[in-house]
């Protein structure tokens, strides 16, 4: 029900705000997954790939919705390896461009699991990034990197952990 309200309100959000945009962005591309701390006693290494919107409130800020999927390989201990976790992390957030080609930006929403084996975890994640224009287009690459935390009670103890990563992405901006 959480998810389903967020989703809303941040659709009516994007629509209500793009009124007066100053620009839009569609952003498609893969990922790659490191996962840091405590994370990499369960996973190696993540993979995906994400979809991300961007509306344009001023020349220096943006608001940001996105979507996409993330799998990150089980690791292997004295028998077979783990299971392979799978998420749909759903988030929006704020871009603030420092230059014209530079950005932060940062996150907030829910990692969903696609595995029955988990919960619905809180998402956030920082980060940074760089566009790089295309020669024959208006289009742009995107590449960025991102530290993302997933916050939610463990599956094993009570206890509420992060799972935490850094992403490496690279995406074709279309400009709309």
């Amino acid at each position: 029900m959480y998810i389903k309200k967020l989703t809303v309100f941040s659709f009516l959000l994007l629509v209500v705000l793009g009124a007066k945009a100053q620009h839009y962005n569609l952003v498609i591309g893969p990922e790659l997954s490191l996962p840091t701390g405590n994370s990499t006693t369960q996973s190696p290494i993540g993979y995906g790939g994400y979809v991300k919107g961007e509306i344009g409130l001023s020349p220096k800020f943006s608001i940001t919705g996105s979507g996409g999927v993330v799998s990150f390989l089980g690791k292997k201990f004295l028998g077979p390896r783990a299971e392979t976790l799978s998420y749909l992390p759903v988030k929006a957030g704020l871009k603030y461009y420092t230059d014209k080609n530079f950005y932060f930006e940062g996150q907030l929403g829910a990692s969903i699991p696609v595995n029955e084996t988990g919960a619905t975890r809180f998402a956030w994640s920082p980060g940074a990034g760089t566009f790089i224009r295309s020669r024959n287009s208006n289009n742009q690459f995107d590449f960025g990197l991102r530290y993302e935390g997933w916050t939610g009670k463990s599956t094993f103890t009570s206890k509420t952990t992060t799972f935490g990563f850094f992403t490496f992405r690279a995406g074709y901006a279309f400009n709309l």
